[in-house]
């Protein structure tokens, strides 16, 4: 099954009778496909990522990206200016990248974001916005409608405050993140923008039990679905997140029932059935069935230039370059990186929302 947010942006293209984009999306899936068996790139990636920043006023318990920023810099390099930004995104439109995930650290913190976003759509891409809602504001949220973005995720790991705050490493986590959702809501609503609003839930001991809460609290809030992540190991490419207590383990199976069964009434569940399915092999740290399709569907450029095929890779901190003296299709075609792709095919390491849904996209007949 496809996930939700494809075909809403099918639907979308269809109703603007916009088959020239379509037809070229199609043209794009089946290059990408012919990509992986001639092992060399006749397409640019589906999917860019621009991670604006690795700052962050949470300390969330699945997460190191924060502590980045001294590592990088110890290393000379030194965070991109607007100029630089709009430089990779110009370098992805030239790809023919369809879409671009802004992510961080918290987005929000940067204070061109907006002007980037912009930017984004004034190329021809999508444009979708990752936050944790805190810095979601009256300004923030009006500027995000006029930028025009397509799709806003915001983060809520729990249906009752101490749970989320917990999470997040940040008393009032929760009601900021209400607020956010109601105010960026509200001006939608006024404003009839086409924007897409998205509840995003990362799974663990912690909130496993609170999931029909959240599907409640998530259709009371109106937004137009609710996404689950299994939580994923952002340490290091060799830790794992394998669970070894039986208890939870049992959780997990009968969330994945429930989550298969669950009858959408006023809000829907983002993820697609498949990925639901590998909810219980994520969480035992089994290996992936699914071929990887990222060296050739997907590429994430953060904002000191390193490059990486997706974003597990980025969470792992495992660059495949950096843009200091290239640019995005030098380097998409260069015989260094094909090299890196036979790699990146062999990686089951990663059941992550973004790529995952991508791979089951370009593995339909694998059965899970």
């Amino acid at each position: 099954m496809i996930r939700k947010v494809y075909l809403d942006f099918i639907r979308d293209k269809l109703s603007q009778r916009d088959f020239r984009w379509l037809a070229a999306r199609g043209m794009q899936y089946l290059l990408a496909y012919a990509s992986a068996l001639v092992r060399r790139p006749l397409c640019g990636p589906i999917l860019g990522t621009l991670v604006t920043n690795y700052r962050c006023n949470y300390r969330c318990q699945m997460c190191d990206l924060r502590l980045r920023d001294q590592e990088l810099q110890g290393r000379g390099l030194r965070e991109f200016d607007t100029d630089g930004m709009k430089r990779v995104l110009r370098d992805f439109a030239a790809l023919g990248t369809s879409g671009i995930g802004f992510t961080g650290g918290e987005p929000l913190l940067r204070k061109d974001v907006f002007e980037l976003l912009a930017y984004t759509k004034a190329l021809g891409m999508f444009s979708h916005l990752n936050t944790n809602g805190y810095f979601l504001d009256d300004g923030a949220a009006r500027k995000i409608i006029e930028a025009k973005v397509d799709s806003i995720n915001i983060s809520l790991d729990g249906a009752r405050p101490e749970t989320h705050n917990r999470i997040r490493g940040f008393s009032g986590a929760f009601d900021r993140a209400l607020d956010a959702i109601g105010r960026i809501g509200a001006l939608r609503k006024k404003t009839a923008a086409p924007l897409r609003i998205k509840i995003v839930a990362v799974i663990n001991e912690d909130n496993i039990d609170e999931v029909g809460s959240m599907i409640d609290l998530s259709r009371d809030l109106m937004v137009d679905c609710v996404e689950f992540i299994p939580r994923q190991d952002f340490v290091s490419a060799g830790g794992s997140c394998a669970v070894r207590d039986p208890g939870f383990l049992a959780k997990v199976d009968r969330l994945t029932e429930f989550l298969l069964g669950y009858d959408a009434k006023g809000v829907r569940i983002e993820n697609s059935r498949t990925h639901l399915k590998l909810f219980p092999a994520s969480f035992r740290n089994a290996e992936s069935k699914l071929r990887c399709f990222a060296g050739y569907t997907s590429l994430a450029v953060d904002c000191y230039g390193e490059i990486y095929p997706c974003v597990p890779w980025y969470n792992w901190r495992q660059a495949v370059g950096n843009m200091q003296g290239t640019d995005l299709t030098t380097f998409w075609n260069s015989t260094e990186y094909n090299a890196v792709r036979t790699e990146i095919a062999r990686c089951k390491r990663c059941y992550l929302n973004c790529q995952a849904e991508l791979n089951i996209l370009f593995n339909p007949l694998v059965k899970v």
